[in-house]
């Protein structure tokens, strides 16, 4: 991916990502699978899929183990440990497995994955598996993106596609073990692909789009600059029958919607993401007939000041939402689901590994 969402885009969804892992008893970790065990106590260690840098070791992608508990002065806020996977290949995402006992991570570059061991030593977890079929065992699908855990399997969603490495894209199943099950490419006119998540008590599971290989490992300003690019960004969302696995209903989500976050409560039969190229909130609302409508509900800065790159949303259990975007985080208010959330103040987080850390001050 470009190095524009290497510094921006990807620190902050690296740095949710983690903090979702680590999370103490006030997290509702909306941005985890239901089907994983819930966190109950202090986590001892973050685990952190960075980037490789020159002059940094040895240059290469890594998982890094920080320590997270106050208690442990000794490792607390340090670096405890670094597994290297060899070379850069764009890393993204990760995401735990059902029981939480391994980490799967994968470079959007050349869609390798690699599988993390963390039970037998949480403090300096070993690679266990790589796996650098998943072009050729998926049916040609490029960039894997999400790792949303299912029970004995773990769904990926991919950006990309191998034929002319534009939008069209799918999303794919293995099982624990690392053996492809299934590809269920995206349908036509929302074949564009980036986030998976699942609602059980629905039978529900919304995709979210963004862009192709050829757009995220392009310079952005080159991007920015060529109207062609700007055209193949994704601008649907699309939501399945989940047991069956087949999409039901396609949404108009204009500004390439991506991070999926769907309520906690029993009778909140809703999701919230934001778009990308308009920092627009929406909010995908079920109806009485048992379809799904989208609304923008929120705007996070103004339009002069697009595109704001909103890349995360976390949503507590009470509905209160934090869209992080570049350098900070735009608190929100969605309590309700017919009521505009309140944008306020963002907090500065500051540049670097200091994103999305705290939050901003919420009025009301």
């Amino acid at each position: 991916m470009t190095r524009w969402i290497v510094t921006g885009l990807l620190a902050s969804l690296v740095g949710a990502l983690a903090l979702c892992g680590a999370s103490v008893v006030h997290a509702d970790e909306t941005c985890m699978s239901p089907y994983m065990p819930k966190i109950t106590g202090q986590e001892d260690y973050v685990y952190v899929w960075t980037l490789g840098m020159d002059g940094v070791g040895d240059g290469s992608d890594k998982l890094v183990t920080v320590g997270a508990n106050p208690a442990d002065t000794a490792t607390y806020g340090k670096v405890v440990s670094s597994v290297s996977v060899g070379g850069r290949h764009e890393a993204h995402h990760a995401g735990f497995s059902d029981d939480r006992r391994y980490l799967w991570a994968a470079g959007l570059d050349d869609s390798v994955m690699w599988v993390f061991d963390l039970a037998a030593g949480p403090a300096r977890p070993k690679i266990v598996r790589t796996i650098d079929s998943f072009v050729k065992d998926s049916g040609g699908v490029v960039g894997p993106h999400t790792f949303f855990a299912l029970p004995g399997r773990m769904l990926i969603t991919g950006l990309s596609n191998d034929k002319d490495h534009g939008g069209k894209t799918a999303l794919v199943e293995y099982n624990n073990d690392g053996k492809f099950i299934q590809t269920l490419w995206l349908p036509e006119k929302a074949e564009y692909g980036y986030d998976a998540r699942v609602q059980p008590r629905l039978n529900r599971m919304l995709t979210s789009s963004f862009t192709g290989w050829n757009n995220y490992m392009m310079d952005f300003g080159t991007m920015l600059a060529d109207a062609e690019a700007m055209k193949r960004f994704g601008n649907t969302m699309v939501m399945w029958d989940f047991h069956a696995r087949k999409p039901i209903q396609t949404l108009d989500v204009p500004g390439a919607p991506l991070e999926i976050r769907w309520a906690l409560q029993p009778r909140h039969n809703y999701a919230f993401t934001a778009a990308a190229l308009t920092s627009k909130i929406w909010l995908v609302d079920q109806k009485e007939d048992g379809t799904f409508a989208a609304t923008a509900v929120g705007d996070i800065g103004e339009a002069k000041q697009q595109p704001l790159l909103a890349v995360d949303v976390s949503l507590s259990a009470d509905c209160n939402a934090s869209v992080f975007v570049i350098g900070g985080v735009r608190p929100a208010r969605p309590a309700r689901m017919a009521r505009r959330p309140a944008i306020t103040e963002a907090s500065d987080c500051g540049r670097g590994g200091g994103r999305g850390q705290r939050r901003g001050r919420e009025r009301g």
